[in-house]
């Protein structure tokens, strides 16, 4: 089982150019396979040049950045204008970041999405994983409220099967909004539906000697009432499956392995 400690440590400077503030920071993943990630690029886990952290000061007071370079695990955020402000005092003062957010009067909205994308093992769209970062100073450690399931299909001995989405219902909602208070200590999950549909942009081919691993990202606590996953190439049902087991629970920052099945 794959846990991710989500480490992720961000270095601010400011700096002044042409009567222009800026501030810049980097934010690097020193280990493998056990941080916060966007997506993973072998077994390290590594930020995409388009990210966008929303940071909240003490005030409460937000402010977003985005992620303008990447070499790996290491990137490069910045703000114009008032950034160089608004970070001064993080030497000092409490800030949390959050990743990716949208803040509103009840607080910060961490969204748990019922339509998700098929990518590789261990890899997931931008926009999809939800974390959360305090700083040490310069510094943010990210973790992350959510865990994940891993579910396995392959096709009958000696043939093949194409998949184009699975959808998984449980007995208790299991996306929607994580709404976090702004000093990022505390949430309420705002589930509005116990079905996600995972659809693959191409149709994923599985043999009978080599199966297919499908990951979706879900909120600690779901799934220990059970749930059914369907199976689908196109209109044509490959496989219904359900289990009760409460060891199925979702740990936050885990990966839940579950069973390899073989589709109709």
């Amino acid at each position: 089982m794959l846990g991710l400690c989500a480490l992720v440590a961000l270095a601010f400077t400011a700096c002044k150019k042409n009567d222009t503030q800026k501030v810049s920071f980097t934010a690097t993943m020193p280990q493998t396979t056990t941080d916060a990630r966007t997506h993973v690029q072998g077994m390290d886990l590594v930020w995409d040049e388009g990210n966008t952290i929303t940071v909240l000061n003490a005030a409460g007071e937000d402010m977003d950045f985005t992620l303008i370079s990447a070499t790996d695990k290491v990137a490069t955020f910045t703000a114009e204008g008032d950034g160089a402000t608004f970070m001064q005092e993080i030497e000092t003062a409490d800030y949390v970041a959050f990743y990716p957010a949208v803040v509103d009067d009840e607080g910060v909205r961490l969204n748990v999405p019922a339509e998700q994308i098929y990518t590789p093992i261990g890899s997931f769209v931008d926009d999809v994983y939800p974390m959360v970062g305090f700083n040490e100073g310069s510094n943010f450690a990210f973790q992350s409220n959510c865990g994940f399931l891993n579910l396995s299909f392959k096709a009958p001995e000696n043939e093949s099967r194409q998949i184009d989405r699975i959808v998984l219902t449980a007995n208790e909602n299991i996306a929607g909004d994580m709404v976090y208070a702004k000093n990022g200590l505390s949430y309420v999950f705002e589930g509005t539906t116990n079905v996600i549909t995972m659809t693959c942009e191409a149709k994923q081919t599985c043999y009978g000697d080599l199966a297919r691993d499908f990951t979706f990202i879900l909120p600690e606590g779901v799934l220990a009432n059970g749930f059914n996953v369907k199976v689908y190439d196109g209109e044509t049902l490959l496989g219904d499956f359900t289990t009760q087991n409460p060891q199925n629970v979702i740990v936050a920052q885990q990966f839940r392995n579950m069973w390899t099945k073989t589709l109709n």
